[in-house]
């Protein structure tokens, strides 16, 4: 995310505890052209991804990743439950 972006027009929509995840949410996020970032993805693997990811999405923008995430399954080891922030 560039420096220059306001993070207060963004909200966080789930979390991941696996890298795997990340990947995966970002291919897709990015075919969409979906504004995000995953906040914590730098940090996460250092500390044994004990703490999540977050998915930081535009809020503008928030229903149409509700949609396409939908159905997306984590395959984290901390359950490997979906875990959505907040459903419209």
């Amino acid at each position: 995310m560039p420096k220059t972006k306001n993070t207060s027009d963004f909200e966080m929509v789930l979390e991941v505890h696996n890298a795997g995840d990340r990947v995966f949410l970002r291919s897709i996020l990015d075919a969409e052209g979906i504004d995000y970032f995953i906040q914590g993805e730098t940090v996460a693997p250092y500390i044994f991804n004990s703490v999540p990811m977050r998915l930081m999405v535009k809020k503008d923008q928030v229903a149409q990743v509700e949609v396409l995430l939908g159905n997306f399954m984590q395959s984290s080891a901390y359950g490997g439950i979906k875990r959505m922030i907040h459903k419209r």
